[in-house]
């Protein structure tokens, strides 16, 4: 039994392969028969139908070729069929079929040409056999077979019958022997299905539907579609398949997994360097600037703005202590000296663990960038000491607690006449001491009381230019109420005895190479 024999010359059809086709080849032919000759009425959904389908396996990758109309003997099949020709082993082909179809005599389904004659015996010199199709198709050794039955629709009532005519509907296909082959019909052997008077046949609709949807194996595109059917006819219409297809088939291949999430930074980590611990600041959004709810908010913290901090970054756990800074000082290769102790920093430098002070902004930037980093800007100092909360005046929602700060006075936990060691008090939810209290500390920006109204929404380094820096966080000589609000700023033009800083490491590899993690 032989596939379709001058099919190409004569018909209006369409071939098209898809420049991104996969590996095996993939061809197809698609009949939609519609304008058939008196008795038989027109079903123009047929050629929707087609055209529909069509247009999906051409974006699948198939080679397309597109039958409108098709006639005898036109449609006869023999094996020399160009269509034929194209089919190797290994292909895969589709075989799809709108239009009038019935039962015939020797137990094979016949799919009528539009010009079918009813009054003409049916057989395969008047109508095309369906088991010669799938003989034909299965000769030419392709790797999977797909055969897909629009309809068919019930024949109108003829004065005479047509001959050879034994049945409704279509017979249960018998695919043994045929490898593998997927047989699909809108409707179950030997039933019928209406046309819609308009637009596509609801069985080719749903297919279509699920053509289009990538990772989908072939019995699970037409199980789908049968499915949606039957909820939406209530029975009514009960598509047939049966498959013997095992190969990994896909019509548009499932997206490549997802890359492996990349590990999540250590929380936590020592710079070989300086030998302080950084702690992990994830980005995110948040309102930087006077709250609403604040009444002590001066000029400079207006307007409050929504910043985004856009990637994450290591912030020093603490205050850069003085064993820090000594080490700084002795690999620096020149002649650098310790800041001079203030009086009132009694014994500084054998409390190794103190912040250290006495530095200018210069010294301060000078230390970050041996270290590996660079000072914070403002705006991610500001970010890490809400420690991810929203709105708060100050720090930890306690603007005079003595176990979450160093300021001015002593009481509870502040023992402290003037600054403490480090980890002397309550750390923040992000896990870094003295973000309020102890000693202010430089940042990288320049003041501007009006940088507020033009700073970037993301991930902004302050004014150009200035006269003095700023320093944020207050110290043992504040007042809580003032100084240790979060959104508190001020101008910074000395080293001074209160005034210290920490670091900021960005999350790169070569940060990496300076950290062990914990």
């Amino acid at each position: 039994m032989k596939l379709f024999a001058a099919l190409l010359l004569p018909l209006l059809l369409c071939a098209q392969e898809n420049a991104t086709a996969p590996a095996e080849h993939r061809y197809a032919l698609v009949i939609g028969n519609s304008q058939y000759a008196v008795p038989l009425p027109p079903l123009p959904e047929a050629l929707v139908d087609a055209r529909l389908i069509g247009a999906k396996l051409t974006a699948a990758g198939f080679n397309v070729t597109l039958v409108e109309n098709g006639v005898m003997p036109d449609l006869l099949i023999r094996r020399e069929s160009e269509f034929l020709k194209q089919l190797s082993p290994g292909d895969v082909v589709f075989f799809y079929y709108s239009g009038y179809a019935v039962q015939g005599e020797e137990e094979d389904d016949y799919l009528l040409p539009v010009n079918f004659n009813p009054q003409n015996s049916i057989n395969s010199s008047t109508a095309l056999s369906l088991a010669r199709v799938m003989d034909d198709l299965n000769r030419t050794k392709a790797k999977i077979k797909f055969v897909m039955m629009e309809g068919p629709p019930p024949l109108p009532q003829l004065d005479v019958p047509i001959k050879g005519a034994t049945g409704p509907g279509l017979l249960r296909p018998d695919m043994t022997g045929f490898g593998e082959v997927l047989f699909a019909a809108a409707s179950q052997p030997g039933q019928v299905v209406s046309f819609r008077e308009s637009g596509t046949g609801l069985y080719t609709e749903e297919v279509a539907a699920q053509l289009d949807k990538a990772g989908l194996l072939p019995l699970d595109v037409f199980q789908q579609a049968g499915a949606n059917i039957l909820r939406k006819t209530e029975l009514r219409q009960n598509p047939f398949v049966n498959s013997t297809v095992i190969s990994e088939f896909y019509f548009h291949a499932p997206p490549p997994p997802p890359p492996p999430p990349a590990p999540a930074p250590p929380p936590l980590i020592t710079n070989r360097h300086d030998r302080e611990e950084y702690v992990y600041i994830p980005p995110g959004k948040f309102k930087m600037g006077c709250v609403a709810a604040d009444t002590r908010c001066e000029p400079g913290e207006k307007p409050q703005h929504e910043v985004t901090i856009g990637k994450g970054f290591y912030l020093g756990r603490t205050e850069v202590e003085v064993i820090a800074y000594q080490r700084f000082v002795d690999a620096s290769g020149k002649k650098l000296k310790m800041p001079s102790a203030p009086l009132e920093y009694k014994g500084w430098k054998n409390n190794t663990n103190f912040p250290m002070v006495m530095v200018r902004w210069d010294q301060a930037r000078d230390y970050c960038a041996w270290a590996g980093g660079r000072l914070p800007t403002e705006a991610e100092w500001e970010y890490a000491a809400h420690g991810g909360a929203t709105d708060e005046v100050y720090p930890l929602n306690s603007e005079n607690s003595r176990d979450k700060a160093n300021f001015y006075g002593k009481g509870g936990n502040d023992t402290f006449e003037g600054v403490a060691p480090v980890r002397s008090f309550d750390p923040n939810p992000y896990n870094l001491f003295d973000m309020a209290g102890n000693v202010w500390e430089w940042v990288e920006d320049w003041y501007d009381p009006k940088y507020y109204a033009q700073s970037p929404a993301a991930d902004p380094h302050g004014p150009g230019m200035g006269k003095d820096h700023v320093a944020r966080g207050g110290s043992f000589e504040s007042d809580p109420k003032e100084h240790l609000r979060l959104s508190f700023r001020r101008p910074q033009g000395m080293a001074q005895y209160n005034v210290g800083f920490r670091c900021v490491l960005e999350d790169t590899a070569e940060t990496q190479k300076l950290i062990n993690a914990r």
